[in-house]
C-alpha cells in the first residue's frame, strides 16, 4: 500500500487511502476516488496556512518594491541571505507610516501569512511595519527631511514673523509634567498680561500624531482668535520624540495659518516639525522668551522714548526762540514791533497747543503705566481673595484641579475673612483656560 503524507491527510480528510499496485501492469487503479479540485486544494491549504500563520513577525530588507498608481496598496519582497517572501501592504495602513518605504531598507513586520489563489503563491499579509532599529529610524529621519526639503516645506522665505506683543498663545502640549509649568512661569515673569490656551495631548505612543493634528486645527479656528501656536513636549530618545517625525503631522504644520514655533526636546534634539515651523526653539522654556516680551524692558524703552520726546521738544523752541530773538534784535525788525508782537503771539498760542498736546500724551502714557501697575497688584494672590475667589483645602493638602476631588468629599473652603467646611457635590464642568498665577497662589 503506498501511505499518505501527513498534509495529504489533513487536506483530504476523510478520502480512502490510495489502492495497490497491479504488478502485472504497474499501473494504479483509483476505484471510487473523489480527487480535489486545484482551487479545492489550494483553499483548504490557505485555511491551514491562516490557522497555523496567523500573527508572525519577519524581519528582512525590501526589494522590488512597488506601488499601485490607482488603488495605492503596495507590493514587494522580503529577503535575507537565503530565502524571500511576497509581502503586501494595504493602502490604508501605508498612508498611516510616518517613513518611506523602498528598496533596501531593513524593516520588522507584523502579519498573517496567506496564500494569493490565482498564482498559489504564499504571502504576507502586512498589519504592521516599522524600521529595524535606531540606525534605520535615523535612516528614516533623514529620508523624509531629504524629501519634505525638496518638496518646498523647510523653505526660509515662507516661514512668517512672529507678533511682537502676543495677546493669546495656544500651547499642544501633555497636560501633566514640566513642560507646560516651566512655560507658564518663564511667561508670568515675563509678560503676565498674556492669555494662554492648552490644547491637551499625548505627545508619544499610538494615536499621539492624530492627538497632535487634531489639536493644531482646533487651535487654528477663528473663535479662538490666537496669535502664535507652540507644539512643545520634553526632552528624549529618538523613539520618544518620532511622532514629531511623521510626515501627516509635518504638513498640518505647514498648513497652519497661524505661525508656529517647535519647541521639542532639547538644545541637541531636532525633529521634522522643528524644520517646518516658522520658527524653532531649543526648549519649551526658550520658547516662552522667545514668544513674549520683557515687561522690564518695555517699561524702559517707554521712559525713553518719553525723555526724548521732551528733549526734543526742548531743543526745537530753543532753536526758534534764539532765531526770534536775532531777528527781533535786527535793525530791520527794531522798528516794525507791532509785526514781530504778532509773530510772538502766535508763537505763544502755537507753544500752548503743542503743550496741551503733550500733556495729553504723557497723561495717557502715565495712565497706561499706572494701569499695568494696577494689573500686576490686582492679580496677586491677596488680591485674588479680597475679590471673592477661594481656594479648597482637602486633607491640609491644596486642591489645585477639579479631578482630584470625588464626589460628598469633605473639604474647606478659604475665603479672605476664614474658612468654611463643605461637602463636595461633583458637576460636570471642564475647564480650558490656564490661570497664570496658579504657581503663585500654591505659594
Amino acid at each position: 500500500m503506498v501511505e499518505h503524507s501527513a498534509v495529504n491527510r489533513r487536506v483530504a480528510g476523510s478520502s480512502p487511502a490510495l489502492p495497490a499496485i497491479t504488478p502485472e501492469k504497474g499501473l494504479f487503479y483509483f476505484m471510487d476516488i473523489q480527487p480535489l479540485t486545484v482551487t479545492e486544494f489550494t483553499k483548504k491549504l490557505k485555511l491551514l496556512i491562516q490557522e497555523e500563520f496567523s500573527d508572525v513577525y519577519i524581519t528582512g530588507e525590501i526589494s522590488n518594491f512597488k506601488k499601485h498608481s490607482i488603488s495605492g496598496h503596495c507590493y514587494f519582497t522580503l529577503k535575507d541571505e537565503n530565502a524571500s517572501l511576497q509581502a503586501v501592504l494595504w493602502n490604508f495602513r501605508y498612508n498611516l507610516l510616518n517613513f518611506i518605504l523602498e528598496d533596501g531598507l531593513q524593516v520588522i513586520v507584523r502579519g498573517k501569512i496567506t496564500i494569493y489563489e490565482p498564482r498559489g503563491n504564499y504571502q504576507i499579509d502586512i498589519t504592521e511595519i516599522r524600521p529595524a532599529g535606531l540606525g534605520e529610524l535615523q535612516l528614516a529621519f533623514e529620508r523624509l527631511k531629504k524629501k519634505l526639503e525638496q518638496e518646498g516645506l523647510f523653505e526660509e522665505s515662507r516661514k512668517r514673523p512672529l507678533p511682537e506683543f502676543p495677546e493669546t498663545v495656544a500651547i499642544i502640549t501633555s497636560e501633566s509634567g514640566a513642560v507646560i509649568e516651566d512655560f507658564k512661569r518663564v511667561t508670568l515673569k515675563r509678560f503676565p498680561v498674556a492669555k494662554i490656551l492648552l490644547f491637551p495631548v499625548s505627545v508619544q505612543g499610538p494615536g499621539s500624531v492624530e492627538s497632535i493634528m487634531n489639536a493644531l486645527k482646533l487651535a487654528n479656528q477663528d473663535k479662538y482668535s490666537i496669535d502664535i501656536i507652540v507644539l512643545a513636549r520634553g526632552g528624549g530618545s529618538l523613539e520618544d520624540l518620532w511622532s514629531f517625525n511623521d510626515e501627516r503631522l509635518a504638513r498640518e504644520v505647514f498648513k497652519s495659518k497661524v505661525p508656529t514655533v517647535s519647541a521639542i526636546g532639547h538644545e541637541t534634539d531636532f525633529t521634522i516639525c522643528d524644520f517646518v515651523a516658522d520658527v524653532r526653539a531649543p526648549t519649551p522654556s526658550a520658547a516662552a522668551e522667545i514668544i513674549f516680551p520683557d515687561k522690564n524692558q518695555l517699561l524702559e524703552r517707554l521712559m525713553q522714548i518719553n525723555y526724548y520726546i521732551n528733549d526734543s521738544i526742548k531743543n526745537w523752541f530753543r532753536h526758534y526762540y534764539d532765531n526770534l530773538n536775532r531777528i527781533q534784535n535786527s535793525y530791520v525788525m527794531n522798528r516794525p514791533m507791532d509785526i514781530l508782537n504778532q509773530i510772538k503771539m502766535r508763537l505763544d498760542e502755537n507753544y500752548k497747543t503743542i503743550s496741551d498736546v503733550l500733556d495729553n500724551i504723557f497723561k495717557k502714557y502715565h495712565e497706561r503705566l499706572n494701569y499695568m501697575e494696577k494689573l500686576l497688584r490686582n492679580t496677586s494672590p491677596e488680591h485674588t481673595l479680597k475679590r471673592g475667589f477661594t481656594y479648597i483645602i482637602k486633607d491640609d493638602k491644596l486642591i489645585p484641579r477639579k479631578v482630584l476631588l470625588k464626589d460628598l468629599d469633605f473639604v474647606r473652603i478659604v475665603f479672605y475673612d476664614g474658612e468654611l467646611n463643605a461637602r463636595i457635590r461633583k458637576d460636570s464642568l471642564k475647564f480650558k483656560q490656564i490661570n497664570l498665577y496658579d504657581n503663585e497662589e500654591k505659594k
